[in-house]
């Protein structure tokens, strides 16, 4: 049961950790994040949402109630996300890339025809598939970056093998 409870958490980050933010969204993850909310609008929020916070912040993460927020231990990318799938048990394997990396608002298909307009000239020649942002409007593809996302995606699961090992986590 404890396995699939991935399933369900949503996130919100504080203002150290917007890339962070940024990946568990690419990874699929509600992930909230307002780079100027304040301590007190994140714990209000969090309890409110049902969300787990993450911060970098001690004093923050002591005020959190009970289990509802982690306290993220690393400065780099690869070792916080690393450190969620430890701690929270989060999986990678995921669908990637089903919500805005603006906004976080789930993204949905867009038509061929509607993207013409609102992409590149040569990424509309060289994709078949396009999605949107229903809340920002934002215009997605699958890129060259996809792939560097994977090869980062294979190091940060190297890192939870390391960190699997650290009872430090």
């Amino acid at each position: 049961m404890l396995l699939f409870l991935w399933v369900f958490m949503k996130f919100i980050a504080d203002c150290m950790l917007g890339r962070l933010a940024r990946w568990l969204r690419i990874l699929g993850y509600d992930t909230a994040y307002d780079s100027f909310a304040e301590d007190d609008d994140l714990l209000v929020r969090s309890a409110s949402e049902g969300r787990i916070l993450l911060t970098r912040d001690g004093p923050l993460a002591r005020r959190a109630p009970g289990r509802t927020c982690l306290h993220i231990d690393y400065g780099g990318l690869d070792d916080q996300v690393a450190q969620m799938v430890v701690a929270l048990g989060i999986s990678l394997d995921r669908e990637p890339f089903t919500r805005c990396l603006t906004c976080n608002t789930p993204i949905r298909v867009l038509g061929r025809e509607d993207a013409q307009s609102r992409v590149p000239a040569y990424v509309y020649e060289t994709r078949a598939e396009f999605f949107e942002c229903p809340d920002c409007a934002q215009v997605y593809w699958q890129g060259t970056h996809v792939d560097r996302m994977d090869e980062r995606l294979q190091d940060i699961k190297h890192r939870v093998v390391v960190h699997q090992g650290n009872k430090e986590i």
